[in-house]
């Protein structure tokens, strides 16, 4: 017996598109929303899981990553309840602070298939080394005790190209990076072993290009101080 983890990654986001949006954003530069084509990526991602069985979806806190999970479950014929997990956000470096949980009013803006009785991994993003693989440890862990968590269902996994990298590296020894709201299958053998079935999957889009899969290469070093 079996189950599937299941791993997407947000869609395209507005500063990919709009070069300025950062630096005319300074309070939020970190939590960019997501472009028209970025829902509809999501909407398509949705469309593909749409009469699957899905216990859970567990999202970062960013709003790129809960928009993409609300879109999903929009399409959902038997809608699942959406986990938010610090665990699976940005490495803390290329954050400006580690958000807390968002709260119920914020993430209704969005969706009302919120698991309010959700206990994250991580209710607070400990410190962890700089560069691409220091958040390696936590998403690891994350990745594991939430496969505990929920170890019959299937689950998607809503997060972004450097923790979905880091999942990666963990299963298969090395490092390689996803294209946005591509689709990666990981069979769990219900906690024993973790098998990659096929990774950034991006049959499912109708544009299937500029998706920034080739963002990252190699894994970014420690910025010099």
């Amino acid at each position: 017996m079996s189950r599937t983890i299941w791993l997407v990654r947000h869609g395209q986001r507005v500063d990919n598109v709009d070069k300025k949006w950062k630096a005319n954003n300074p309070t939020k530069w970190d939590d960019p929303e997501l472009t028209i084509r970025g829902k509809q990526q999501s909407h398509e991602v949705g469309k593909h899981f749409a009469n699957m069985n899905i216990e859970r979806i567990i999202c970062s806190p960013y709003t790129r990553c809960v928009e993409t999970a609300a879109e999903i479950v929009a399409m959902m014929e038997n809608k699942a309840k959406i986990c938010l997990e610090p665990g699976f956000m940005e490495p803390l470096y290329q954050v400006m602070d580690p958000p807390s949980l968002m709260t119920v009013a914020k993430l209704k803006e969005y969706t009302t298939q919120v698991d309010e009785d959700y206990k994250p991994v991580f209710e607070k993003v400990p410190a962890e080394p700089k560069g691409d693989l220091g958040c390696g440890e936590r998403v690891t862990k994350t990745f594991k005790e939430v496969a505990k968590k929920f170890p019959n269902g299937n689950i998607i996994i809503v997060s972004h190209g450097t923790p979905i990298a880091n999942i990666h590296a963990f299963l298969m020894g090395h490092w390689k990076y996803v294209g946005q709201c591509t689709i990666s299958k990981i069979t769990d053998m219900y906690g024993q072993s973790f098998r990659l079935d096929y990774y950034s999957n991006k049959k499912h889009l109708s544009q299937p290009f500029d998706l920034h899969e080739d963002e990252v290469i190699v894994p970014r070093a420690a910025p010099e101080k």
